[in-house]
């Protein structure tokens, strides 16, 4: 006769026992059970609400595979009343879909200003139970329709109600191209959006100056020995600095390597371009980077270097080789962009040629 084997102990209960709450909560917050782990981490505050061992342990769970942009962006001034200005001069009226919705703040802009309804997207789903939460408190839960996925995951007629007139997005990373905005937008105009709806924003463009910055410096010739220099390939050179760094001297005037107008269709998901910078004089090592945003005529926003302190887009800086500059000399500007990645690179318009 077989012995039937020991059953298993118990599993601690989430709510009272700190390891197993951070295992479970972290689990759910990974792919579609994010909202769950909201609603553990809710119920572990409202029983240990007083306790910061439990304070912490919720912040653990509730900022888990969130970026940490956020809080900055929200602070953007400057961002956040160019896209009101926009929203509110375009989207009364109108059926509109905000894409990448995150705290939910576009989408209740537009609600404010007169939507004929709302929908909004957010493919996280902890961040959209967030959102959902934040709609409710404002009032807005019955003018706002959110969906927790990604907007290639939405259908024009099951769930948009035959499309949308206005679409509202905020998916641009320090080098515009990331986040897969280009796939995201070129989607929505095709699939979701009714025949000559609107977009906000309606252009952007990638700026680029010749600039001078800290070099960047990463000799690992010699490490415990060994000479690893074979390696030094593989080491990013690229670095990032705020609008408003003192460290940061541009040495020409700006130009736009890349520009895409969302209104008007099809945006190529690879490109290549080149342009001419012409020098304002002193040390050149690299360009420097940023983004311009157009929402509407009049309605621009601009990251460029020295504009303001509390924007929340970062400047790129591309390192080249370091060289004195007199005023008028001509230098070429050039990049591509492909799966999400930008790269560039300049040089005095006669290096490397016959």
């Amino acid at each position: 006769m077989s012995k039937s084997a020991a059953p298993a102990p118990p599993r601690a209960n989430p709510i009272e026992d700190p390891v197993r709450f951070l295992e479970l909560g972290l689990g759910l917050a990974e792919g579609a059970t994010g909202g769950l782990a909201r609603a553990l981490a809710e119920r572990a505050l409202a029983r240990h609400g007083d306790d910061p061992r439990w304070q912490a342990l919720a912040g653990t769970v509730l900022r888990h595979d969130v970026p940490d942009f956020h809080a900055r962006m929200l602070r953007d001034h400057a961002r956040n009343a160019a896209y009101r200005a926009a929203i509110e001069r375009l989207a009364r009226g109108r059926v509109v879909l905000d894409i990448g919705t995150g705290s939910g703040l576009l989408a209740m802009m537009a609600a404010r200003a007169g939507a004929a309804h709302v929908y909004a997207c957010e493919a996280s789903p902890l961040l959209a139970a967030s959102a959902r939460a934040v709609i409710a408190a404002n009032g807005l839960a019955d003018r706002i329709t959110l969906f927790d996925r990604h907007s290639t995951a939405l259908d024009r007629v099951r769930d948009l109600g035959g499309g949308v007139d206005l679409v509202v997005s905020e998916v641009f990373c320090h080098t515009l191209i990331g986040e897969g905005v280009l796939g995201s937008l070129s989607h929505a105009r095709a699939e979701l959006a009714a025949p000559g709806a609107l977009f906000v924003p309606e252009r952007a463009s990638i700026e680029v100056a010749l600039a001078q910055f800290p070099p960047f410096t990463a000799d690992i010739s010699a490490v415990e020995g060994f000479d690893l220099g074979a390696f030094r390939p593989h080491l990013h050179t690229a670095r990032w600095c705020p609008a408003d760094s003192p460290a940061l001297h541009l040495r020409s005037a700006p130009a736009s390597l890349f520009a895409f107008d969302f209104n008007t269709g099809a945006l190529d998901p690879v490109g290549a371009g080149e342009a001419r910078l012409v020098s304002t004089g002193g040390t050149v090592n690299g360009l420097a980077q940023w983004l311009r945003l157009t929402f509407a005529d009049g309605i621009a926003y601009e990251n460029r270097p020295g504009s303001a302190s509390d924007l929340h887009w970062m400047i790129g800086l591309a390192p080249g080789a370091t060289c004195e500059t007199a005023p008028g000399d001509h230098f070429r500007a050039g990049g591509a962009y492909a799966a999400d990645t930008l790269s560039l690179w300049c040089a005095p318009e006669d290096a490397g040629r016959a």
